[in-house]
């Protein structure tokens, strides 16, 4: 264990940046890699989260706790670590923050699906939400579609949305906050909320528009309407882990009024380019829950990307 490797959120932001993540997960997902379930426990009002991985050279799990309660005491919600195991010599590699690589991996594959399913022509991104994934969508789309000229930060709270703007360093486009329908007009919108009940319907959105839903990780959560779902071609990060905890689909499924047949692809097909938008008029979104195989990818980079330095 002497020689164990530990990297911070500042050394996980310095040695891996938003397009090698992407890069490094569309690699992954066209290689196809095998999703292994997530369990989740409650603990004092919050979540604990326990997301495992494993692929022929490498292992992992991340750690997690959301503890939303943080919000009332200026700290943040989520915080973990993650262990990287070398698989072949059986012992751990490096210690991670947990939270640091969620803030990259979610929009980069948030990014790999935008880069699929919207139209090249998008000028406009919208951001419902305001947390850590809010500044992190923002760098990633633009990744993809680096000619979005203005960024609308819509959060129920609009001084979270004001917040989160001036954080913001000068990215290119310009940056406004707007109500949660000016956002929601937009080409691109991302969805990172902790809502339960849908912030996202069929009449706040325009024809040909890509939505990326991020935030709703439970099966008792969900931004998005079910008359929005009838309306798009639906895609997942990966069907078993959205039937189990994408609240979503879930719910409109349970209830007889969405089917999980309408589900047109997932990262992988995305990933080798078997999954794309089909008309300038479609409405399309992804849905994604959040994959450990997306951490250990990420983690595997930071290490790699030290290990050269």
């Amino acid at each position: 264990m002497a020689d164990l490797l530990v990297y911070d959120a500042a050394d996980i932001a310095r040695s891996v940046s938003m397009a090698a993540a992407i890069d490094g997960l569309r690699r992954c997902f066209a290689a196809g890699p095998t999703h292994i379930a997530r369990d989740a426990y409650p603990a004092a009002g919050g979540e604990f989260l326990v997301m495992p991985a494993v692929d022929a050279d490498s292992a992992g799990v991340k750690l997690l706790m959301i503890q939303p309660a943080n919000l009332s005491r200026d700290e943040p919600t989520i915080q973990g670590t993650y262990v990287l195991f070398d698989a072949a010599r059986g012992r751990p590699v490096a210690l991670l923050d947990g939270a640091a690589l969620t803030r990259l991996r979610t929009p980069a594959a948030s990014a790999i699906a935008t880069d699929a399913l919207a139209r090249h022509d998008t000028t406009s991104l919208g951001i419902i939400g305001s947390g850590p994934q809010a500044a992190a969508h923002i760098e990633a789309i633009l990744c993809v579609r680096p000619g979005i000229e203005r960024v609308v930060v819509a959060s129920r709270t609009t001084a979270n949305a004001a917040s989160a703007v001036a954080a913001l360093e000068d990215i290119g486009p310009t940056l406004a906050v707007g109500s949660i329908d000016e956002a929601a007009a937009c080409d691109i919108v991302c969805v990172a909320t902790r809502a339960t009940d849908p912030v996202l319907t069929a009449a706040m959105v325009r024809p040909g528009s890509h939505i990326n839903a991020v935030g709703a990780y439970r099966a008792d959560m969900r931004e998005l309407s079910t008359d929005l779902l009838n309306a798009s071609t639906v895609t997942v990060d990966e069907l078993h882990a959205a039937q189990d905890e994408a609240g979503d689909l879930v719910i409109p499924a349970h209830a007889g009024e969405w089917s999980w047949d309408r589900v047109a692809g997932d990262l992988r097909t995305i990933s080798i380019g078997a999954t794309r938008r089909s008309s300038v008029a479609e409405i399309t979104v992804f849905k994604s829950v959040g994959l450990a195989v997306e951490d250990l990818v990420i983690a595997r980079l930071v290490v790699s990307a030290n290990l050269r330095a």
